[in-house]
């Protein structure tokens, strides 16, 4: 069975941050079966050295599927997306080309700049100059936020009507920005996050990181 290895005890802050969310809402919507592994984010149960053959940088997320052994959330997202041959265009077609750009610019073009606003605002706040670090990752946010809204403008979603894994690493993104005045007047785009965030996978997926390890749970 598919094992997803997941951060529990994790600061209240971070529900709904912590990238394994990404992999637990893609098994959900593709209804595979799995299980989680709960490992204390606080107590550094994830550093322990037998972790490494799961996630080369002791991050999570990482899976197990029967031997199949892969860290970084986008790639699991993808990987279960392509095991149950839904949400996302076949290997070679030009569609997943197009499908998958829409995954590396949610990571490299998008993230950086929200992920390090989203830092200023928690843990950052005391740091010095932190305003003028947030001024600069906010202006380049807003910018890469305005031209995914004029995207969106057109389509429901990324690839067009219909949700695809894309989406899943894109939305989760999004979920980074707690200050609603950085989506100000980007209404298309905030439908897109409210639509995604209101999927039945993704609340489930949600909950349980939210509810974290159960009694008994490994």
């Amino acid at each position: 069975m598919l094992t997803i290895f997941c951060a529990t005890n994790v600061p209240p802050v971070l529900i709904g941050s912590v990238r394994d969310l990404r992999a637990v809402w893609a098994a959900e919507e593709l209804n595979l079966p799995y299980k989680i592994e709960w490992l204390d984010a606080k107590a550094g149960e994830h550093r322990a050295d037998w972790f490494r053959e799961y996630s080369a940088f002791l991050k999570f997320p990482a899976i197990n599927d029967g031997g199949v052994k892969l860290f970084e959330s986008a790639a699991i997202v993808a990987y279960l997306a392509d095991k149950a041959r839904r949400m996302i265009p076949p290997p070679g077609a030009l569609e997943r080309s197009e499908h998958d750009q829409w995954i590396y610019m949610a990571l490299n073009t998008l993230e950086p700049s929200v992920f390090n606003v989203f830092l200023c605002d928690t843990f950052w706040r005391e740091m010095a100059g932190v305003g003028a670090f947030r001024a600069a990752f906010l202006a380049t946010a807003r910018d890469r936020l305005q031209s995914l809204d004029m995207v969106l403008s057109k389509t429901a979603y990324l690839t067009g009507d219909d949700f695809q894994a894309c989406d899943i690493v894109m939305a989760h993104v999004l979920g980074f920005i707690r200050d609603d005045a950085i989506l100000e007047g980007l209404e298309h785009l905030i439908s897109y996050r409210d639509r995604c965030f209101a999927r039945a996978a993704y609340q489930k997926a949600l909950a349980i990181q939210t509810a974290g390890k159960p009694a008994g749970a490994g």
